[in-house]
């Protein structure tokens, strides 16, 4: 009899094992260089991409870093910190200290106790270093773009979306969300690695609409302009691609020394915490959405690993969730060029409630050509400014959704209430149950 259970038992091992292997599997997004790129953009159209060493030519990424602390180091800044209890619960507190203060305590960040810090309005800024900063950054960034607009150089400036800066310490993770504007994303990476997982939007069968009902996504409207001006709204869930993480994975400073030490084993073992859920693994929630959305042939998610001087372009529609298995520093930005204006026009059309019978013919167009981009976003602007948008009304939401805000906003600071611009929640949302918010604190004390 006890024969016949060690079989049964070594069976029902091995069964899991399949399951778990058939479930496990993932796509790197490509690392591609520059000229690639250029040589063949129709080609990466609503994929992510990496794009590898693409300031090699031009810029030092690590004296962009220490450009970028050397200039803003002083600037006082919110941190985060999530901590995992022992019911699996997240607590967030925010702590007020100087940019350069929050580097230092990312250093001391693991997957249980994590650190992060998301910044904007920084970038310009009002000095002529940070300028000259801001200005190397978007050369960078621009740089798979050549002679190409970005659109949102023509909107007005106090409504232009900015840079972010962000700061990850190891298991730091973003939100699981995709961007409002529906726009062209990127994130050029200074110091540090991060790991990426999209999920991608079905091609037919309702596209990215069925990815939102899966994952129970909502809405939050953008809080990155003044005067009540409202634009644009990101849709988020509060399911985790990155909820645990197998007990034998390295620290980070085990990690770091390794990438100096052997290389080859550093690039393996981030590979696969990034590919794999037997190591780094989703919430219960997570990994069903994963499997209703996922067909027996494709991946169940499309994993990134960006290193020092990558910039990654983020197509409209495609969910992402970010993880720092060692602490990194990037810059986060967007663009919106001819083939992003349907997306980021509909969007801010259908925000504003803007009534379509009757607006312009120029931004019914579904294609737009290159160079049109400050005729339509004139024509844009104007149509918002006109009666067709004097009546507007906020979107009205469901009671389940009205108490499922209310159960995760109810500590949230009253300050800091939806998204910046860029698509990053300000405060993590999903997950604060707790907050404390620690004011004129410039050390913190754990």
């Amino acid at each position: 009899m006890l024969h016949v259970i060690s079989l049964l038992i070594l069976l029902l091992v091995a069964v899991r094992v399949a399951i778990v292997d058939a479930f496990s599997h993932s796509v790197l997004v490509p690392r591609i260089s520059l000229d690639e790129y250029i040589s063949s953009p129709d080609g990466y159209i609503n994929k992510p991409v990496l794009i590898r060493d693409i300031a090699a030519t031009t810029y030092n990424i690590e004296s962009l870093a220490d450009q970028l602390m050397d200039i803003l180091g002083d600037e006082e800044v919110q941190m985060q910190r999530k901590i995992k209890n022992d019911d699996g619960s997240r607590d967030t507190e925010i702590y007020d200290i100087t940019l350069m203060e929050a580097v230092d305590y990312m250093m001391d960040s693991n997957h249980n106790d994590a650190f992060f810090t998301f910044c904007e309005g920084l970038l310009p800024g009002y000095t002529k270093d940070s300028t000259k900063l801001h200005d190397k950054l978007t050369t960078i960034r621009e740089a798979p773009f050549p002679n190409k607009e970005n659109w949102f150089d023509y909107f007005p400036e106090k409504i232009q979306p900015t840079d972010a800066i962000i700061l990850a310490g190891q298991g730091a993770t973003s939100t699981l969300h995709r961007d409002p504007f529906e726009w062209t994303g990127t994130s050029l990476c200074l110091e540090g690695t991060k790991i990426w997982r999209f999920i991608l939007p079905p091609t037919d069968d309702g596209g990215v609409e069925v990815v939102d009902t899966a994952l129970k996504s909502y809405r939050l409207d953008s809080i990155a302009w003044e005067e009540g001006v409202q634009l644009s709204a990101g849709w988020q869930s509060d399911m985790s691609l990155y909820d645990t993480i197998d007990d034998t994975f390295p620290s980070a400073f085990d990690l770091m020394v390794m990438e100096e030490d052997d290389n080859e084993q550093y690039q393996s073992i981030i590979q696969d915490a990034g590919t794999s859920i037997s190591t780094l693994q989703p919430s219960a929630d997570a990994s069903d959405a994963l499997h209703e959305l996922s067909n027996t042939d494709e991946p169940l998610f499309v994993t990134a690993i960006q290193q020092p001087g990558d910039l990654l372009l983020i197509p409209a529609h495609c969910w992402h969730q970010t993880y720092g298995p060692v602490p990194s520093i990037a810059i986060a930005s967007q663009r919106c060029g001819s083939n992003d204006a349907n997306n980021v026009i509909n969007h801010i059309l259908d925000i504003t409630k803007c009534n379509k019978d009757i607006i312009p013919d120029i931004l019914k167009s579904n294609n737009y050509d290159g160079g049109t981009g400050e005729e339509v976003v004139a024509t844009l602007f104007e149509t918002l400014d006109s009666k067709t948008t004097k009546q507007y009304k906020p979107p009205s939401h469901s009671n389940d959704f009205l108490e499922h805000l209310q159960s995760v906003k109810s500590s949230w600071p009253d300050n800091e209430e939806g998204v910046h611009c860029t698509g990053e929640p300000s405060i993590d949302p999903s997950r604060i149950l707790q907050s404390v918010v620690v004011d004129g604190e410039s050390e913190v004390t754990f």
